[in-house]
């Protein structure tokens, strides 16, 4: 095979290659500075299979924070996050939205290794004080 065909052939592949578009901030987001103490802390929840979720947020400064997020599933994601007006923000696969006081629904979707089909799980985590 010559040099020639081999980069058209990876210039075809290339040019009809389009990632999965995943954003890490809902379209239309708004943000404003949030209240630190009903975000920062640390989470709790089992997931359906009865596993521990722990979700810790930290250094809330305007509408940022540092989290770090374990689950047995997805093991451990950390970043610094976007906090929008509507109290949600997103990690990975899972979004979470502070639901009342010392309350937050996390939602995470997963992928069936086998066949690929996606389910969304939801738990409800409480602030431990």
């Amino acid at each position: 095979m010559s040099t020639t065909s081999s980069i058209n052939i990876f210039s075809i592949l290339q040019s009809a290659y389009t990632p999965a578009t995943q954003t890490s901030i809902p379209p239309g987001s708004k943000f404003a500075k949030v209240n630190p103490a009903q975000w920062q802390g640390t989470w709790t929840t089992k997931d359906s299979n009865g596993k521990p979720v722990t979700l810790t947020i930290s250094n809330v400064s305007g509408y940022r924070a540092n989290v770090r997020f374990q689950t047995a599933e997805g093991g451990l994601q950390t970043g610094r996050v976007l906090i929008n007006t509507n109290n949600v923000f997103r990690i990975g696969n899972s979004q979470m939205q502070l639901a009342g006081t010392g309350k937050m629904t996390i939602s995470t979707v997963i992928t069936d290794p086998t066949t690929g089909n996606e389910s969304m799980e939801t738990d409800h985590a409480t602030l431990q004080t």
